[in-house]
């Protein structure tokens, strides 16, 4: 028998499952920057950041006024208390996505610069924002569990690259800043994937695991 509330909750996961498929383009359109010559506009970046902004604005209200209007309790609760987090997990995803398509225009001319081997760990982020998205979507806590992993991958390359920047005499200085940039965006997408996980797990589980 339907309740209520589960209208409520239903809207809620797809204003969710929207925001996801937006946190999911932006940072795919800031990463393919990259790979084009010429200047890296950020504006339609910071247009679909605006998007995740105002939605995630609306997802807390609307999950509010779920609140004060059920009462509700136990597994609906949790639910809806990870959905804020994880909105605002997602406006993040926007707002990093900006961040990267902007260092080339702080920057300037970054065509002597390799980004390669960044942009394929930052797929590897994009892919751990699908995966803590897939696993919201089916309930699934098992896969919320592996994201660790993934994040400990992209932790371990974040380090290697700012240590091998630091001996590198050879390259510039604003390569130096712009693959630290990026790699440190890059990393907080991973941690913010985990973050979206341990909800998953919060809402199925009952607990939080710190996955992150």
């Amino acid at each position: 028998m339907t309740r209520l509330i589960d209208l409520g909750l239903e809207k809620l996961t797809n204003m969710i499952l929207d925001m996801s498929e937006l946190a999911v383009d932006a940072v795919f359109k800031s990463l393919g920057s990259y790979q084009k010559k010429g200047s890296m506009s950020s504006k339609e970046v910071l247009h679909i950041s605006e998007q995740l902004r105002l939605l995630k604005e609306e997802t807390s209200g609307l999950a509010i006024e779920i609140l004060a209007r059920y009462q509700p309790l136990a597994s609906d609760l949790r639910f809806i208390k990870s959905c804020i987090d994880i909105a605002y997990d997602l406006s993040r995803f926007g707002r990093y996505a900006f961040d990267i398509s902007e260092i080339a225009e702080w920057l300037g001319d970054l065509s002597n610069c390799d980004f390669k081997d960044m942009i394929n760990f930052g797929y590897k982020a994009v892919n751990m924002i699908q995966k803590s998205i897939r696993a919201f979507r089916t309930k699934d806590s098992e896969l919320a569990k592996t994201l660790p992993s993934d994040d400990t991958v992209i932790d371990h390359k974040y380090k290697d690259v700012i240590l091998s920047l630091r001996n590198d005499k050879n390259i510039s200085r604003e390569c130096i800043l712009a693959i630290s940039l990026l790699m440190r965006h890059i990393e907080r997408i991973a941690d913010h994937a985990c973050y979206i996980a341990d909800s998953v797990v919060y809402v199925v589980e009952g607990e939080k695991f710190g996955l992150h």
